[in-house]
Protein backbone atom coordinates (compact mmCIF):
# COMPACT_ATOMS: atom_id res chain seq x y z
CA UNK A 1 0.00 0.00 0.00
CA UNK A 2 1.35 3.42 -0.99
CA UNK A 3 0.23 6.32 1.16
CA UNK A 4 1.22 9.95 1.03
CA UNK A 5 2.23 11.51 4.36
CA UNK A 6 -0.53 13.78 5.63
CA UNK A 7 0.71 17.08 7.03
CA UNK A 8 -1.37 19.06 9.54
CA UNK A 9 -3.33 22.04 8.21
CA UNK A 10 -1.42 25.29 8.56
CA UNK A 11 -2.50 28.90 8.23
CA UNK A 12 -2.10 30.75 4.95
CA UNK A 13 0.39 33.63 4.98
CA UNK A 14 2.24 35.86 2.53
CA UNK A 15 5.76 34.63 1.79
CA UNK A 16 8.62 37.00 2.60
CA UNK A 17 9.97 38.64 -0.59
CA UNK A 18 13.38 37.01 -0.15
CA UNK A 19 11.83 33.51 -0.14
CA UNK A 20 9.45 34.25 -3.03
CA UNK A 21 12.39 35.45 -5.13
CA UNK A 22 14.21 32.12 -4.66
CA UNK A 23 11.36 30.02 -6.02
CA UNK A 24 11.70 28.88 -9.64
CA UNK A 25 9.10 31.01 -11.39
CA UNK A 26 7.48 30.65 -14.76
CA UNK A 27 4.14 30.52 -16.51
CA UNK A 28 1.82 28.43 -14.34
CA UNK A 29 -1.30 28.40 -16.54
CA UNK A 30 -0.45 27.39 -20.10
CA UNK A 31 -3.55 25.36 -21.00
CA UNK A 32 -6.64 23.84 -19.34
CA UNK A 33 -4.63 20.83 -18.12
CA UNK A 34 -2.39 23.24 -16.19
CA UNK A 35 -5.44 24.48 -14.26
CA UNK A 36 -6.49 20.92 -13.47
CA UNK A 37 -2.99 20.03 -12.27
CA UNK A 38 -2.71 23.04 -9.94
CA UNK A 39 -6.18 22.61 -8.43
CA UNK A 40 -5.83 18.87 -7.88
CA UNK A 41 -2.41 19.29 -6.31
CA UNK A 42 -3.91 21.83 -3.90
CA UNK A 43 -6.57 19.24 -3.01
CA UNK A 44 -3.93 16.57 -2.41
CA UNK A 45 -1.92 18.91 -0.20
CA UNK A 46 -5.12 19.50 1.78
CA UNK A 47 -5.21 15.75 2.60
CA UNK A 48 -8.27 15.09 0.44
CA UNK A 49 -9.43 11.48 0.23
CA UNK A 50 -11.91 12.07 -2.62
CA UNK A 51 -11.37 14.45 -5.56
CA UNK A 52 -13.95 15.06 -8.28
CA UNK A 53 -13.09 16.88 -11.51
CA UNK A 54 -15.77 18.08 -13.96
CA UNK A 55 -14.74 19.38 -17.40
CA UNK A 56 -16.87 21.20 -19.97
CA UNK A 57 -15.74 22.45 -23.36
CA UNK A 58 -12.28 20.86 -23.01
CA UNK A 59 -11.76 22.99 -19.90
CA UNK A 60 -12.20 26.30 -21.69
CA UNK A 61 -15.84 26.64 -20.68
CA UNK A 62 -15.62 25.21 -17.17
CA UNK A 63 -13.34 23.30 -14.82
CA UNK A 64 -14.74 22.30 -11.45
CA UNK A 65 -12.60 20.56 -8.78
CA UNK A 66 -14.20 19.48 -5.52
CA UNK A 67 -12.38 17.85 -2.60
CA UNK A 68 -13.04 16.76 0.97
CA UNK A 69 -9.75 18.02 2.37
CA UNK A 70 -9.05 20.34 5.29
CA UNK A 71 -10.78 23.31 3.73
CA UNK A 72 -9.84 26.97 4.21
CA UNK A 73 -11.13 29.01 7.18
CA UNK A 74 -13.33 31.95 6.08
CA UNK A 75 -10.89 34.57 7.37
CA UNK A 76 -7.99 33.05 5.35
CA UNK A 77 -9.83 32.68 2.05
CA UNK A 78 -8.91 36.17 0.72
CA UNK A 79 -5.25 35.38 1.40
CA UNK A 80 -5.51 32.19 -0.70
CA UNK A 81 -6.06 34.24 -3.87
CA UNK A 82 -3.12 36.59 -3.29
CA UNK A 83 0.27 36.06 -4.87
CA UNK A 84 2.93 34.29 -2.81
CA UNK A 85 0.37 33.39 -0.15
CA UNK A 86 0.76 29.80 1.03
CA UNK A 87 0.40 27.50 4.01
CA UNK A 88 2.98 25.07 2.70
CA UNK A 89 6.30 26.60 3.81
CA UNK A 90 5.92 26.90 7.58
CA UNK A 91 9.62 27.59 8.19
CA UNK A 92 10.45 29.24 4.85
CA UNK A 93 12.58 26.16 4.19
CA UNK A 94 12.98 25.48 0.47
CA UNK A 95 15.36 22.62 1.22
CA UNK A 96 12.71 20.44 2.87
CA UNK A 97 9.52 20.59 0.83
CA UNK A 98 6.91 17.94 1.63
CA UNK A 99 3.97 19.31 -0.39
CA UNK A 100 3.21 19.37 -4.11
CA UNK A 101 2.70 23.12 -4.32
CA UNK A 102 4.46 25.83 -2.35
CA UNK A 103 4.63 28.94 -4.54
CA UNK A 104 1.23 30.41 -3.73
CA UNK A 105 0.76 31.32 -7.39
CA UNK A 106 -1.87 28.94 -8.75
CA UNK A 107 -5.14 30.63 -7.71
CA UNK A 108 -4.12 34.24 -8.52
CA UNK A 109 -2.64 33.12 -11.85
CA UNK A 110 -5.88 31.37 -12.78
CA UNK A 111 -7.96 34.34 -11.63
CA UNK A 112 -5.93 36.59 -13.94
CA UNK A 113 -6.99 34.68 -17.07
CA UNK A 114 -10.46 33.40 -16.15
CA UNK A 115 -13.43 33.80 -13.89
CA UNK A 116 -12.67 31.94 -10.67
CA UNK A 117 -15.01 31.03 -7.84
CA UNK A 118 -13.68 29.34 -4.71
CA UNK A 119 -15.87 28.06 -1.89
CA UNK A 120 -14.48 26.36 1.19
CA UNK A 121 -15.31 25.34 4.73
CA UNK A 122 -13.62 23.51 7.60
CA UNK A 123 -14.95 21.14 10.24
CA UNK A 124 -14.55 23.95 12.81
CA UNK A 125 -16.78 26.50 11.05
CA UNK A 126 -20.60 26.36 10.89
CA UNK A 127 -20.62 27.79 7.35
CA UNK A 128 -18.25 28.41 4.51
CA UNK A 129 -17.25 31.39 2.40
CA UNK A 130 -17.23 31.89 -1.37
CA UNK A 131 -15.17 34.38 -3.36
CA UNK A 132 -15.63 35.15 -7.05
CA UNK A 133 -12.78 36.78 -8.96
CA UNK A 134 -12.50 38.18 -12.49
CA UNK A 135 -9.39 39.74 -14.02
CA UNK A 136 -7.69 39.04 -10.72
CA UNK A 137 -10.10 41.17 -8.69
CA UNK A 138 -12.67 39.96 -6.14
CA UNK A 139 -16.11 40.77 -7.51
CA UNK A 140 -18.24 38.83 -5.01
CA UNK A 141 -17.78 37.71 -1.40
CA UNK A 142 -20.55 35.80 0.35
CA UNK A 143 -21.20 33.13 2.97
CA UNK A 144 -22.20 29.71 1.63
CA UNK A 145 -23.30 26.33 2.91
CA UNK A 146 -20.48 23.95 2.06
CA UNK A 147 -19.29 20.65 3.51
CA UNK A 148 -15.72 20.49 4.85
CA UNK A 149 -13.43 20.83 1.88
CA UNK A 150 -13.05 23.11 -1.12
CA UNK A 151 -14.69 23.62 -4.50
CA UNK A 152 -12.99 25.69 -7.20
CA UNK A 153 -14.83 26.60 -10.40
CA UNK A 154 -12.95 28.10 -13.35
CA UNK A 155 -15.03 29.46 -16.22
CA UNK A 156 -14.28 31.13 -19.58
CA UNK A 157 -10.57 30.32 -19.44
CA UNK A 158 -8.41 32.72 -21.53
CA UNK A 159 -11.45 34.71 -22.65
CA UNK A 160 -9.64 37.92 -21.72
CA UNK A 161 -6.39 36.73 -23.35
CA UNK A 162 -7.33 36.17 -27.02
CA UNK A 163 -3.80 35.35 -28.11
CA UNK A 164 -3.52 32.51 -25.62
CA UNK A 165 -7.01 31.28 -26.42
CA UNK A 166 -6.06 31.10 -30.08
CA UNK A 167 -2.92 29.15 -29.18
CA UNK A 168 -4.81 26.35 -27.43
CA UNK A 169 -5.03 23.13 -29.36
CA UNK A 170 -8.20 21.51 -30.60
CA UNK A 171 -10.63 20.15 -28.03
CA UNK A 172 -9.58 16.54 -28.56
CA UNK A 173 -5.94 17.34 -27.77
CA UNK A 174 -6.84 19.42 -24.69
CA UNK A 175 -9.11 16.69 -23.32
CA UNK A 176 -6.41 14.06 -23.91
CA UNK A 177 -3.91 16.17 -21.96
CA UNK A 178 -6.35 16.61 -19.07
CA UNK A 179 -6.89 12.85 -18.89
CA UNK A 180 -3.13 12.33 -18.97
CA UNK A 181 -2.61 14.78 -16.10
CA UNK A 182 -5.33 13.26 -13.92
CA UNK A 183 -4.00 9.76 -14.58
CA UNK A 184 -0.54 10.83 -13.44
CA UNK A 185 -1.88 12.44 -10.28
CA UNK A 186 -3.97 9.36 -9.49
CA UNK A 187 -0.95 7.07 -9.87
CA UNK A 188 1.02 9.34 -7.52
CA UNK A 189 -1.78 9.20 -4.95
CA UNK A 190 -3.29 5.68 -5.04
CA UNK A 191 -4.93 6.17 -1.61
CA UNK A 192 -7.13 8.98 -2.99
CA UNK A 193 -10.40 8.41 -4.86
CA UNK A 194 -10.44 10.23 -8.19
CA UNK A 195 -13.37 10.81 -10.54
CA UNK A 196 -13.01 12.70 -13.83
CA UNK A 197 -16.16 13.73 -15.67
CA UNK A 198 -16.04 14.97 -19.28
CA UNK A 199 -19.28 16.61 -20.40
CA UNK A 200 -21.25 14.63 -17.78
CA UNK A 201 -19.58 11.38 -18.82
CA UNK A 202 -17.44 9.51 -16.29
CA UNK A 203 -14.10 9.13 -18.07
CA UNK A 204 -11.81 8.00 -15.27
CA UNK A 205 -12.31 6.69 -11.75
CA UNK A 206 -10.19 5.12 -9.01
CA UNK A 207 -11.29 3.58 -5.73
CA UNK A 208 -8.47 4.92 -3.55
CA UNK A 209 -7.50 1.54 -2.10
CA UNK A 210 -3.89 2.60 -1.60
CA UNK A 211 -2.67 -0.27 -3.78
CA UNK A 212 -0.65 0.93 -6.76
CA UNK A 213 -1.50 -2.19 -8.77
CA UNK A 214 -5.23 -1.63 -8.28
CA UNK A 215 -4.91 2.01 -9.37
CA UNK A 216 -3.00 1.07 -12.53
CA UNK A 217 -5.60 -1.53 -13.46
CA UNK A 218 -8.40 0.97 -12.88
CA UNK A 219 -6.67 3.53 -15.07
CA UNK A 220 -5.41 1.29 -17.88
CA UNK A 221 -8.10 -1.38 -17.84
CA UNK A 222 -8.26 -5.11 -17.09
CA UNK A 223 -5.52 -5.79 -19.64
CA UNK A 224 -3.08 -5.13 -16.77
CA UNK A 225 -4.74 -7.55 -14.35
CA UNK A 226 -2.16 -10.32 -14.83
CA UNK A 227 0.44 -8.26 -16.65
CA UNK A 228 2.16 -6.34 -13.83
CA UNK A 229 5.47 -7.39 -12.31
CA UNK A 230 6.76 -6.05 -8.99
CA UNK A 231 9.94 -4.02 -8.71
CA UNK A 232 11.75 -4.03 -5.38
CA UNK A 233 11.66 -3.08 -2.64
CA UNK A 234 15.17 -1.76 -3.02
CA UNK A 235 17.11 0.33 -0.52
CA UNK A 236 19.78 2.51 -2.12
CA UNK A 237 21.48 5.79 -1.15
CA UNK A 238 18.96 6.48 1.59
CA UNK A 239 16.02 5.96 -0.78
CA UNK A 240 13.43 3.20 -0.91
CA UNK A 241 12.49 2.16 -4.44
CA UNK A 242 9.42 0.09 -5.31
CA UNK A 243 7.16 -0.10 -8.32
CA UNK A 244 5.42 -2.09 -11.02
CA UNK A 245 6.17 -2.72 -14.69
CA UNK A 246 4.13 -4.37 -17.42
CA UNK A 247 5.17 -7.64 -19.03
CA UNK A 248 7.47 -7.33 -22.08
CA UNK A 249 4.58 -8.26 -24.39
CA UNK A 250 2.45 -5.36 -23.14
CA UNK A 251 4.08 -2.15 -24.34
CA UNK A 252 3.22 1.30 -25.67
CA UNK A 253 4.55 3.29 -28.63
CA UNK A 254 5.59 6.35 -26.57
CA UNK A 255 7.10 7.28 -23.21
CA UNK A 256 3.92 8.81 -21.79
CA UNK A 257 3.38 5.75 -19.62
CA UNK A 258 6.64 5.99 -17.67
CA UNK A 259 5.60 7.28 -14.25
CA UNK A 260 8.25 8.30 -11.72
CA UNK A 261 6.84 9.19 -8.29
CA UNK A 262 9.20 10.95 -5.88
CA UNK A 263 7.77 11.51 -2.40
CA UNK A 264 4.24 11.47 -3.81
CA UNK A 265 5.04 13.83 -6.71
CA UNK A 266 4.73 12.72 -10.35
CA UNK A 267 7.90 13.89 -12.00
CA UNK A 268 10.41 13.26 -14.78
CA UNK A 269 14.03 13.24 -13.51
CA UNK A 270 16.05 13.31 -16.73
CA UNK A 271 19.07 11.30 -15.62
CA UNK A 272 16.90 8.64 -14.04
CA UNK A 273 14.63 8.33 -17.08
CA UNK A 274 17.62 8.07 -19.41
CA UNK A 275 19.05 5.27 -17.28
CA UNK A 276 15.74 3.39 -17.17
CA UNK A 277 15.23 3.64 -20.92
CA UNK A 278 18.74 2.34 -21.54
CA UNK A 279 17.89 -0.62 -19.30
CA UNK A 280 14.73 -1.73 -21.09
CA UNK A 281 15.60 -0.74 -24.66
CA UNK A 282 17.52 -3.97 -25.50
CA UNK A 283 14.74 -6.09 -23.98
CA UNK A 284 11.77 -4.70 -25.91
CA UNK A 285 11.02 -4.35 -29.63
CA UNK A 286 12.34 -1.19 -31.26
CA UNK A 287 10.24 1.87 -30.48
CA UNK A 288 8.23 0.18 -27.71
CA UNK A 289 8.07 1.24 -24.05
CA UNK A 290 6.62 -0.45 -20.95
CA UNK A 291 3.94 0.80 -18.62
CA UNK A 292 6.03 1.64 -15.58
CA UNK A 293 5.33 3.15 -12.19
CA UNK A 294 8.48 3.65 -10.11
CA UNK A 295 7.97 4.97 -6.59
CA UNK A 296 10.92 6.60 -4.80
CA UNK A 297 10.65 7.65 -1.17
CA UNK A 298 13.57 9.68 0.13
CA UNK A 299 14.29 12.30 2.75
CA UNK A 300 12.98 15.67 1.45
CA UNK A 301 16.43 17.12 2.08
CA UNK A 302 17.83 14.71 -0.53
CA UNK A 303 15.68 16.01 -3.39
CA UNK A 304 15.41 19.46 -4.97
CA UNK A 305 11.89 20.17 -6.27
CA UNK A 306 12.60 23.85 -6.94
CA UNK A 307 14.30 23.53 -10.33
CA UNK A 308 11.34 23.62 -12.76
CA UNK A 309 8.64 26.31 -13.01
CA UNK A 310 5.82 23.76 -13.25
CA UNK A 311 7.60 21.37 -10.85
CA UNK A 312 7.53 18.61 -13.49
CA UNK A 313 11.18 17.80 -12.88
CA UNK A 314 13.10 17.26 -9.67
CA UNK A 315 16.76 16.59 -8.93
CA UNK A 316 17.66 13.74 -6.61
CA UNK A 317 20.98 14.29 -4.89
CA UNK A 318 21.91 10.62 -5.50
CA UNK A 319 20.04 10.40 -8.80
CA UNK A 320 22.77 8.60 -10.72
CA UNK A 321 23.24 5.97 -8.03
CA UNK A 322 19.50 5.46 -7.59
CA UNK A 323 19.03 5.35 -11.36
CA UNK A 324 21.68 2.68 -11.85
CA UNK A 325 20.22 0.47 -9.11
CA UNK A 326 16.64 0.93 -10.34
CA UNK A 327 17.72 0.21 -13.91
CA UNK A 328 19.40 -3.04 -12.90
CA UNK A 329 16.23 -4.01 -11.06
CA UNK A 330 14.06 -3.20 -14.08
CA UNK A 331 16.39 -5.01 -16.47
CA UNK A 332 16.41 -8.11 -14.29
CA UNK A 333 12.61 -8.29 -14.05
CA UNK A 334 11.97 -7.73 -17.78
CA UNK A 335 14.75 -10.06 -18.86
CA UNK A 336 13.31 -12.94 -16.84
CA UNK A 337 9.63 -12.48 -17.72
CA UNK A 338 8.42 -14.68 -20.59
CA UNK A 339 5.84 -13.29 -22.99
CA UNK A 340 2.32 -14.61 -22.49
CA UNK A 341 0.59 -16.21 -25.43
CA UNK A 342 -2.59 -14.50 -26.69
CA UNK A 343 -5.16 -16.89 -28.12
CA UNK A 344 -7.15 -16.12 -31.26
CA UNK A 345 -9.90 -18.75 -31.39
CA UNK A 346 -10.12 -20.42 -34.84
CA UNK A 347 -13.24 -19.75 -36.88
CA UNK A 348 -13.19 -23.24 -38.33
CA UNK A 349 -11.36 -26.52 -37.90
CA UNK A 350 -8.10 -27.08 -39.72
CA UNK A 351 -8.37 -28.40 -43.23
CA UNK A 352 -7.24 -32.04 -42.97
CA UNK A 353 -5.61 -31.77 -46.41
CA UNK A 354 -3.33 -28.97 -45.25
CA UNK A 355 -0.04 -29.65 -43.54
CA UNK A 356 -0.45 -29.43 -39.78
CA UNK A 357 2.07 -28.55 -37.09
CA UNK A 358 4.11 -31.52 -35.97
CA UNK A 359 5.93 -32.27 -32.77
CA UNK A 360 9.13 -34.27 -33.14
CA UNK A 361 9.07 -37.27 -30.88
CA UNK A 362 11.72 -37.13 -28.15
CA UNK A 363 14.87 -39.00 -29.07
CA UNK A 364 15.17 -41.12 -25.93
CA UNK A 365 18.45 -42.65 -27.12
CA UNK A 366 20.22 -39.61 -25.72
CA UNK A 367 18.61 -39.74 -22.27
CA UNK A 368 17.71 -43.35 -21.57
CA UNK A 369 18.40 -43.25 -17.83
CA UNK A 370 15.97 -40.43 -16.99
CA UNK A 371 13.98 -39.38 -20.08
CA UNK A 372 11.38 -37.57 -17.96
CA UNK A 373 13.72 -35.87 -15.49
CA UNK A 374 12.71 -32.22 -15.04
CA UNK A 375 14.99 -29.47 -16.29
CA UNK A 376 16.05 -27.37 -13.29
CA UNK A 377 17.41 -23.85 -13.90
CA UNK A 378 17.52 -20.59 -11.90
CA UNK A 379 15.37 -18.73 -14.44
CA UNK A 380 12.47 -21.14 -14.96
CA UNK A 381 10.32 -23.42 -12.83
CA UNK A 382 11.03 -27.16 -13.15
CA UNK A 383 10.01 -28.13 -16.67
CA UNK A 384 9.61 -31.37 -18.59
CA UNK A 385 10.77 -31.52 -22.18
CA UNK A 386 7.98 -32.59 -24.55
CA UNK A 387 9.75 -32.25 -27.88
CA UNK A 388 10.47 -29.98 -30.82
CA UNK A 389 7.68 -28.17 -32.66
CA UNK A 390 8.02 -27.47 -36.40
CA UNK A 391 11.80 -27.86 -36.09
CA UNK A 392 12.08 -24.39 -34.58
CA UNK A 393 10.43 -24.35 -31.15
CA UNK A 394 11.18 -26.33 -28.01
CA UNK A 395 7.98 -27.42 -26.26
CA UNK A 396 8.08 -27.77 -22.47
CA UNK A 397 5.59 -28.33 -19.68
CA UNK A 398 5.86 -26.44 -16.39
CA UNK A 399 3.85 -26.79 -13.17
CA UNK A 400 1.05 -24.52 -14.40
CA UNK A 401 1.85 -23.60 -17.99
CA UNK A 402 3.25 -24.68 -21.32
CA UNK A 403 6.41 -23.00 -22.60
CA UNK A 404 7.52 -22.46 -26.19
CA UNK A 405 11.22 -21.65 -26.64
CA UNK A 406 12.61 -20.33 -29.93
CA UNK A 407 15.68 -22.51 -30.49
CA UNK A 408 17.53 -19.92 -32.59
CA UNK A 409 16.99 -17.04 -30.18
CA UNK A 410 17.80 -19.24 -27.18
CA UNK A 411 21.16 -20.17 -28.70
CA UNK A 412 21.66 -16.53 -29.72
CA UNK A 413 21.19 -15.36 -26.10
CA UNK A 414 23.58 -18.05 -24.84
CA UNK A 415 26.28 -17.11 -27.35
CA UNK A 416 25.88 -13.39 -26.76
CA UNK A 417 26.36 -13.71 -23.00
CA UNK A 418 29.35 -16.03 -23.42
CA UNK A 419 30.93 -13.47 -25.73
CA UNK A 420 30.09 -10.58 -23.41
CA UNK A 421 31.44 -12.37 -20.34
CA UNK A 422 34.62 -13.30 -22.18
CA UNK A 423 35.53 -9.60 -22.36
CA UNK A 424 35.69 -9.43 -18.59
CA UNK A 425 37.21 -12.84 -17.76
CA UNK A 426 39.64 -13.07 -20.70
CA UNK A 427 39.57 -16.92 -20.93
CA UNK A 428 41.91 -18.82 -23.21
CA UNK A 429 40.53 -18.77 -26.75
CA UNK A 430 39.52 -22.04 -28.44
CA UNK A 431 41.70 -23.08 -31.35
CA UNK A 432 39.76 -23.81 -34.50
CA UNK A 433 40.23 -27.31 -35.97
CA UNK A 434 41.08 -25.61 -39.23
CA UNK A 435 41.81 -21.87 -39.62
CA UNK A 436 39.10 -19.92 -41.43
CA UNK A 437 40.23 -17.98 -44.46
CA UNK A 438 38.78 -14.45 -44.69
CA UNK A 439 39.08 -12.68 -48.04
CA UNK A 440 38.88 -8.88 -47.96
CA UNK A 441 38.50 -6.47 -50.85
CA UNK A 442 41.79 -4.72 -51.66
CA UNK A 443 40.35 -1.36 -50.64
CA UNK A 444 39.44 -2.71 -47.19
CA UNK A 445 42.61 -4.62 -46.28
CA UNK A 446 44.23 -1.78 -44.33
CA UNK A 447 41.01 -0.97 -42.51
CA UNK A 448 40.36 -4.60 -41.50
CA UNK A 449 43.96 -4.92 -40.32
CA UNK A 450 43.37 -1.96 -37.98
CA UNK A 451 40.71 -4.00 -36.15
CA UNK A 452 42.97 -7.00 -35.40
CA UNK A 453 44.24 -5.75 -32.05
CA UNK A 454 40.73 -4.99 -30.82
CA UNK A 455 39.55 -8.40 -32.01
CA UNK A 456 42.32 -9.98 -29.97
CA UNK A 457 40.95 -8.37 -26.81
CA UNK A 458 37.67 -10.15 -27.55
CA UNK A 459 39.41 -13.51 -27.98
CA UNK A 460 39.57 -13.59 -31.80
CA UNK A 461 43.08 -14.34 -33.06
CA UNK A 462 43.34 -13.30 -36.68
CA UNK A 463 46.49 -12.72 -38.73
CA UNK A 464 47.36 -11.54 -42.26
CA UNK A 465 47.70 -14.27 -44.88
CA UNK A 466 48.76 -13.04 -48.26
CA UNK A 467 48.05 -9.63 -49.85
CA UNK A 468 44.26 -9.55 -49.25
CA UNK A 469 43.43 -12.43 -46.91
CA UNK A 470 43.46 -13.16 -43.20
CA UNK A 471 43.41 -16.36 -41.18
CA UNK A 472 41.15 -16.73 -38.14
CA UNK A 473 42.91 -19.28 -35.91
CA UNK A 474 41.17 -19.00 -32.51
CA UNK A 475 37.92 -17.64 -31.10
CA UNK A 476 36.26 -17.40 -27.68
CA UNK A 477 34.60 -20.60 -26.49
CA UNK A 478 31.23 -20.60 -28.26
CA UNK A 479 29.08 -23.61 -27.28
CA UNK A 480 27.74 -25.34 -30.36
CA UNK A 481 29.74 -23.29 -32.86
CA UNK A 482 33.24 -24.77 -32.56
CA UNK A 483 34.37 -28.32 -31.82
CA UNK A 484 33.83 -29.38 -28.24
CA UNK A 485 32.37 -32.01 -25.98
CA UNK A 486 29.28 -30.05 -24.88
CA UNK A 487 25.81 -31.33 -25.83
CA UNK A 488 25.38 -28.38 -28.20
CA UNK A 489 28.22 -29.58 -30.41
CA UNK A 490 27.65 -29.03 -34.08
CA UNK A 491 24.41 -27.08 -34.06
CA UNK A 492 25.90 -23.65 -34.80
CA UNK A 493 27.12 -22.01 -37.98
CA UNK A 494 30.93 -21.69 -37.86
CA UNK A 495 30.94 -20.66 -41.54
CA UNK A 496 29.40 -17.36 -40.44
CA UNK A 497 32.42 -16.42 -38.31
CA UNK A 498 34.29 -14.86 -41.20
CA UNK A 499 31.35 -12.82 -42.59
CA UNK A 500 30.60 -11.65 -39.03
CA UNK A 501 34.10 -10.24 -38.63
CA UNK A 502 33.73 -8.39 -41.92
CA UNK A 503 30.79 -6.42 -40.51
CA UNK A 504 33.39 -4.42 -38.57
CA UNK A 505 34.25 -2.69 -41.83
CA UNK A 506 30.96 -0.80 -41.47
CA UNK A 507 31.78 0.37 -37.94
CA UNK A 508 33.26 3.73 -37.01
CA UNK A 509 36.64 3.60 -35.26
CA UNK A 510 35.42 6.14 -32.71
CA UNK A 511 32.03 4.54 -31.97
CA UNK A 512 32.03 3.21 -28.40
CA UNK A 513 29.13 0.81 -29.03
CA UNK A 514 30.87 -1.24 -31.71
CA UNK A 515 31.66 -4.12 -29.34
CA UNK A 516 28.09 -4.79 -28.33
CA UNK A 517 26.74 -4.46 -31.87
CA UNK A 518 29.44 -6.79 -33.14
CA UNK A 519 28.71 -9.38 -30.45
CA UNK A 520 24.98 -9.26 -31.17
CA UNK A 521 25.62 -9.68 -34.89
CA UNK A 522 28.06 -12.54 -34.31
CA UNK A 523 25.70 -14.39 -31.95
CA UNK A 524 22.80 -14.07 -34.37
CA UNK A 525 24.77 -15.27 -37.39
CA UNK A 526 26.36 -18.29 -35.70
CA UNK A 527 23.36 -19.54 -33.68
CA UNK A 528 21.46 -22.67 -34.70
CA UNK A 529 19.05 -22.07 -37.56
CA UNK A 530 15.30 -22.53 -37.38
CA UNK A 531 14.07 -25.55 -39.33
CA UNK A 532 16.84 -27.80 -38.04
CA UNK A 533 15.77 -30.96 -36.19
CA UNK A 534 17.59 -31.38 -32.88
CA UNK A 535 18.00 -34.47 -30.68
CA UNK A 536 16.57 -34.51 -27.19
CA UNK A 537 19.94 -34.08 -25.49
CA UNK A 538 20.51 -30.87 -27.47
CA UNK A 539 17.05 -29.53 -26.70
CA UNK A 540 17.66 -30.10 -22.99
CA UNK A 541 21.09 -28.51 -23.18
CA UNK A 542 19.69 -25.39 -24.88
CA UNK A 543 17.03 -24.94 -22.20
CA UNK A 544 19.51 -25.56 -19.38
CA UNK A 545 22.01 -23.07 -20.80
CA UNK A 546 19.28 -20.51 -21.46
CA UNK A 547 18.07 -20.82 -17.88
CA UNK A 548 21.55 -19.86 -16.67
CA UNK A 549 21.63 -16.57 -18.60
CA UNK A 550 20.78 -13.18 -17.13
CA UNK A 551 18.05 -12.39 -19.68
CA UNK A 552 16.43 -15.67 -20.74
CA UNK A 553 13.16 -14.08 -21.91
CA UNK A 554 14.53 -11.93 -24.75
CA UNK A 555 17.22 -12.23 -27.39
CA UNK A 556 19.90 -9.52 -27.73
CA UNK A 557 17.69 -7.76 -30.32
CA UNK A 558 14.82 -7.50 -27.81
CA UNK A 559 12.63 -10.18 -29.43
CA UNK A 560 10.90 -12.82 -27.27
CA UNK A 561 12.59 -16.17 -26.69
CA UNK A 562 9.95 -17.76 -24.48
CA UNK A 563 6.17 -17.74 -24.77
CA UNK A 564 4.11 -18.92 -21.81
CA UNK A 565 0.66 -20.47 -22.25
CA UNK A 566 -1.10 -20.34 -18.89
CA UNK A 567 -3.13 -23.31 -17.68
CA UNK A 568 -6.01 -20.91 -17.02
CA UNK A 569 -5.90 -19.79 -20.65
CA UNK A 570 -6.16 -23.39 -21.83
CA UNK A 571 -9.06 -24.00 -19.46
CA UNK A 572 -10.81 -20.90 -20.76
CA UNK A 573 -10.33 -21.77 -24.42
CA UNK A 574 -11.51 -25.35 -23.97
CA UNK A 575 -14.27 -24.27 -21.55
CA UNK A 576 -13.18 -26.82 -18.95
Amino acid sequence: MVLRPVAPRRSIRILPPAIAARIAAGEVIERPASVVKELVENALDAAASHIRIHIRGAGLLEIRVTDDGYGIPPDELPLAVQRHATSKLPDDDLERIETLGFRGEALPSIAAVAELAIASATVDTPFGRRLTLYNGEIVADEPVAHPPGTTVIVRRLFENVPARLAATRNERAEVAEIVRVVRRLAIAAPAVRFALWLEDRLALQTTGTGELSTTLIELYGPILTDALRSLGPLEIAGARVTGLVSRPDLTRSNRNHLHIIVNGRWTQPRTLLTSLEAAYRPLLPRGRHPILALVINVDPCAVDVNIHPAKLEVRLHAEREIGQAASELLRSVLARTPRCFVFTPPTQLLDPLRSTPTVNEPDTRYDEESPDAPIITPAFPPMHLLGQLQKRLILLEGPDALYLVDQHRAHERILYERLRDAQATQPDPALLPEPILIDVRPADVERFASWLDRLTTLGFHCEPFGPRSFLLRAIPALPGVVAGSDPLFGIGEPKELGPSLLTLLDESDTNEDWRDRFLVQLACRTAVRRGRPLPRVTLRALVEALGQTSAPAVCPHGSPIVLRIEADALASQFRW
